[in-house]
């Protein structure tokens, strides 16, 4: 009888450590599809107001790209920093369209989502020198206080300011080093300060004025000629020849 209770209860231990394992398991395959789905899902700003920066991934481009978080009613595909994000979707696209592939055969019309690697593109959009590292530094309207960096073009440098949260613009960074990897040396043409600038518009402006009083001296001077000769034809004509002639004669 003895024997019969140990044998059970070996069997229950074993079917319990088994049926844990597998609720375990179970449960990481879950939160895998769970961080797999929310990568695939567009971010959601929420509608609260606060500002907070985050993460987002971007399966159609295949890249993590920032965004402004409301605070509230938001989802999973939400992160505090781009290394966060990149360990929980980096390659999420490519697993899906290998599972559509395995599924569908290896002729499947499934067409794979094209994938952007490129580390050092915080934004997705295409690099242009004048937007990201030429632009002023721009707080914004809103009232939070970040520590940013912003690219001086006319000093090749780069410093901080307080960003507020909203409506600023892509000189903007999360720290130096990524400020100075994006736009150190990559003007291709020298860029002047703001009073050299000023300078040489105002310069431009006056040499225009000179040009255009230049041309409408010019235009009055054969305006005039054409005047002065019209007159003088009108003094000296055929008939006050004539007529000059014949008062001439008479005196004879």
């Amino acid at each position: 009888m003895s024997q019969r209770k140990n044998a059970g209860k070996q069997f229950h231990e074993k079917n319990s450590s088994s049926s844990f394992t597998t609720v375990k398991e179970q449960r990481v395959k879950c939160w895998k599809l769970y961080d797999e789905n929310s990568c695939l899902v567009p971010k959601r700003v929420g509608r609260c107001r606060a500002a907070f920066p985050r993460w987002w991934y971007n399966a159609t481009e295949g890249s993590c790209q920032q965004f402004v978080y409301g605070g509230c009613d938001g989802n999973g595909n939400n992160y505090v920093t781009k290394e966060q994000c990149l360990e929980k979707c980096a390659g999420v696209t490519e697993n899906v369209d290998d599972q559509a592939t395995s599924r569908n055969g290896a002729n499947s019309s499934v067409s794979s989502v094209p994938r952007k690697l490129d580390s050092s593109d915080s934004s997705g959009d295409a690099f242009n020198y004048e937007d990201f590292c030429a632009a002023k530094a721009v707080t914004g309207p809103c009232r939070a206080a970040f520590l940013r960096w912003y690219f001086d073009a006319e000093k090749n440098s780069c410093d901080y300011f307080i960003y507020g949260g909203c409506r600023g613009n892509k000189n903007r960074y999360f720290s130096k080093e990524e400020c100075m990897h994006r736009c150190f040396d990559k003007q291709l043409y020298p860029v002047l300060p703001h009073g050299t600038k000023v300078l040489v518009l105002a310069g431009l402006f006056v040499v225009c004025l000179i040009i255009l009083l230049g041309a409408s001296v010019v235009c009055l001077i054969r305006v005039a000629r054409k005047n002065h000769e019209r007159a003088l034809r009108t003094v000296w004509s055929s008939e006050d020849d004539k007529e000059h002639l014949v008062k001439s004669t008479y005196v004879l």
